[in-house]
């Protein structure tokens, strides 16, 4: 997954929580009829849900979604450079160290410290990195998601690897489609800042009414 995968479905995502995480009981969400068990169980399971992305949005505040574009990229913008233009001499993959499960850990716990103190920041960012590793599927490359207890990361030569990367976003359906998907969400919200006019507030509190 590329630019738009990671940065366009990432931001959906977490804008859907935020106006889910707004309504704490949505009036669409009738009580269930008391003799059906099925409905008083997808009742309670959805006032769950609601509570619970109502609590994250009162911990964490007004969402910067500059921050959610920074998390959902993190783990590319640090990795990919370091590997490609050292030759693969020093970092050996373009998935090491930040798209492993311990380095994320350490993120999301350094967040959580964070937001005691009132500051919500870094835990949207360590969020935004957990997510871009759900997208890259990271528990096909155990090594990596798990290091270092399966051992060092292993090698893989930039030699060819932007020709196969462009290869992929014509031809590989896993590649395109969600570039796709991600590039629609970007240009849906891109078009919903412009209409009510909150671009320059996006720019500089990165707020998206």
């Amino acid at each position: 997954m590329l630019l738009f995968g990671h940065t366009g479905i990432i931001t959906g995502v977490v804008k859907a929580c935020e106006i889910l995480g707004s309504v704490s009981r949505p009036s669409h969400i009738r009580q269930p009829v008391p003799s059906s068990r099925f409905g008083t169980t997808i009742h309670k399971k959805r006032s769950r849900l609601y509570h619970l992305l109502s609590g994250i949005k009162n911990l964490m505040g007004p969402i910067d979604y500059r921050l959610v574009l920074i998390g959902s990229l993190l783990p590319d913008i640090l990795d990919k450079p370091l590997w490609f233009f050292t030759g693969g001499d020093i970092f050996v993959s373009g998935r090491s160290y930040i798209h492993t499960l311990l380095f994320n850990l350490v993120l999301f716990i350094c967040g959580l410290i964070l937001v005691k103190y009132g500051k919500s920041w870094l835990l949207i960012i360590s969020l935004g990195s957990f997510m871009h590793l759900i997208l890259d599927r990271i528990w096909g490359d155990p090594v990596v998601l798990w290091w270092p207890l399966l051992g060092p990361f292993q090698r893989v030569e930039t030699t060819g690897w932007i020709a196969n990367t462009l290869h992929g976003l014509v031809s590989d359906p896993k590649v395109y489609i969600p570039e796709i998907i991600g590039l629609i969400i970007i240009l849906l919200l891109g078009y919903r800042l412009m209409v009510k006019k909150n671009v320059i507030k996006f720019i500089r509190a990165g707020a998206i009414d």
